[in-house]
């Protein structure tokens, strides 16, 4: 039996109980191993860090963008250069060329509290590591990480080597089908500059976690599906998701799965490299897990952690109604034409579904065909107009300046989110961000790293863009703060904080009363 800690570094908003390693500690204990589980997005100092580090700078920058997406450029870097021990003054240089990089020259006047911040950051982490993680009590120690969590993992595997030498550190998550994709540099940067970084596992977890534990992989630090001949987890043998390590009461929701991967293929998307084939779970199986899961832990409300509904949603629910569940959950929809169906979204509605999030990606039918979505924005208009007839929440995401968007393409996005406001309960957007791996148009395009080598020097990792991009990153990120400025000039909130949920709810509850109250 293997004692093994699996932490989840900041940032990540931490409404619900992180999903992943509950239903690895589910898996793994049920195979007789001792697993714990930490969320570290839930203390508060390291949590609210990376809101004053934004704060600092959009005050600073006189930018005000509404939004986080372009101030991740400047932190991850920050944080990365500061764990590959980088100075003050080497991370103080770094700020400066990015601050120049991004039309931020307003803000190089807060460079040093920005790099106290995240000396206070780290020093904070490391005694929390030590004294109330005791890593020291593990033979294996995992993250899980995505690209904003990166720098932390690194730096959690840093200290539990320093100190524990002898402890397998082990790092996975969906950083892997993006930044770190196999066969990409980046991924070799990390095998061969990262020697306290023992076990990359790349990919769905289960099978691939029980295995390292039994030794099976003992020579080979990185790990994928391909090792196990891309066998994957039979999602109707799932354990449920063990949150008996965190403080239930300090969430607003519980969260499981009912598929996993994704059978679309949307070319910007790398959903299924980290789960292979589309996989759901029978109705009333999920069904049973939701109810079992409400009764252990006294919350009724739950967030799907996969990415579509579609495919179940129906069945689930009937399935809620047969068993007089008393659910709510909340989880990702596609504009497909049953959502379209107002008696579809009203007993839905009735079953419990309070909000949907929709990847809308664009409003231009050019680019939505580019992407491959394969909806029209006609078909994107009703189903918002459905879903909020039935008081449903609806999250709208939207991908800024895919290649090949012209200012024409654009244009008819600000339209069409100006004239659907009222049935959009939240707007978030992202400029697209290219990967040389993963997405299924990362192989039509030459590209380049967009720092120069002394900073690449200094971060290690690379990001980059399509050489002679159209639209250019300049311009994506451009028109996304004309989104932003357009979503708050029409009251839409992106939500990040609690209180920006307050907010959303006045305003939506506003426009449609017979929607169910979910925070009160």
């Amino acid at each position: 039996m293997s004692k093994v800690l699996l932490i989840v570094p900041p940032f990540s908003t931490p409404f619900a109980p992180p999903l992943g390693v509950a239903v690895l500690k589910g898996f793994l204990q049920s195979k007789g191993h001792n697993v714990k589980c930490v969320n570290l997005n839930v203390n508060h100092k390291l949590w609210n860090m990376h809101h004053e580090y934004f704060h600092l700078i959009d005050q600073a920058s006189e930018r005000h963008l509404n939004g986080y997406s372009l101030y991740w450029n400047i932190i991850n870097p920050h944080l990365l250069a500061y764990v590959n021990d980088s100075s003050k003054e080497e991370c103080l240089e770094i700020l400066h060329v990015l601050f120049k990089r991004y039309s931020m020259e307003n803000a190089t006047g807060i460079m040093e509290k920005l790099v106290e911040l995240v000396e206070n950051y780290f020093e904070t982490l490391e005694k929390i590591l030590l004294e109330k993680c005791q890593i020291g009590e593990y033979s294996y120690i995992g993250t899980s990480t995505y690209t904003t969590s990166l720098a932390s993992s690194l730096f959690i595997h840093k200290i539990t080597k320093k100190y524990y030498p002898e402890t397998i550190t082990m790092i996975g998550g969906g950083v892997f089908t993006d930044d770190l994709s196999m066969g990409t540099e980046n991924m070799e940067t990390l095998v061969s500059e990262y020697d306290y970084v023992d076990k990359i596992v790349v990919g769905e977890g289960e099978l691939l976690l029980l295995k390292t534990l039994e030794n099976e992989f003992a020579d080979q630090k990185v790990i994928s599906l391909k090792d196990i001949d891309n066998e994957t987890f039979e999602m109707n043998e799932s354990k449920l998701p063990d949150f008996s390590d965190f403080d239930i009461d300090r969430y607003y929701h519980l969260t499981i799965e009912g598929a996993r991967s994704c059978p679309y293929t949307c070319k910007f998307c790398s959903e299924k490299m980290q789960w292979g084939p589309f996989r759901k779970k029978e109705a009333a199986f999920l069904a049973k897990q939701m109810i079992s899961l409400k009764n252990r832990y006294d919350k009724q409300t739950f967030f799907m952690g996969d990415a579509i509904m579609n495919f179940y949603i129906e069945d689930l629910t009937r399935e809620l109604f047969k068993q007089n569940a008393e659910i709510l959950f909340d989880g990702y929809l596609r504009a497909e034409p049953e959502v379209m169906i107002r008696d579809n979204t009203k007993y839905w509605s009735e079953a419990g579904l309070y909000r949907v999030r929709l990847g809308m990606e664009s409003a231009s039918p050019k680019v939505l065909k580019m992407m491959n979505k394969g909806i029209t924005p006609e078909n994107m208009s009703e189903c918002l107009k459905s879903l909020s007839s039935a008081g449903i929440r609806t999250t709208t995401y939207w991908v800024i300046g895919f290649p090949g968007e012209t200012e024409e393409d654009f244009q008819q996005t600000l339209d069409f989110i100006r004239e659907n406001h009222k049935y959009i309960y939240e707007l978030e957007a992202h400029p697209y961000y290219y990967f040389p791996n993963g997405q299924r148009i990362s192989s039509d395009y030459d590209y380049e790293c967009i720092y120069p080598q002394d900073i690449i020097s200094k971060i290690k990792f690379k990001t980059y863009d399509i050489v002679n991009a159209s639209p250019s990153r300049d311009e994506r990120l451009e028109r996304l703060k004309r989104v932003s400025d357009l979503s708050s000039e029409l009251g839409i909130i992106n939500i990040y904080s609690m209180m920006d949920i307050y907010e959303a709810e006045d305003r939506w509850i506003s426009l449609y009363p017979s929607a169910r109250v979910i925070y009160d």
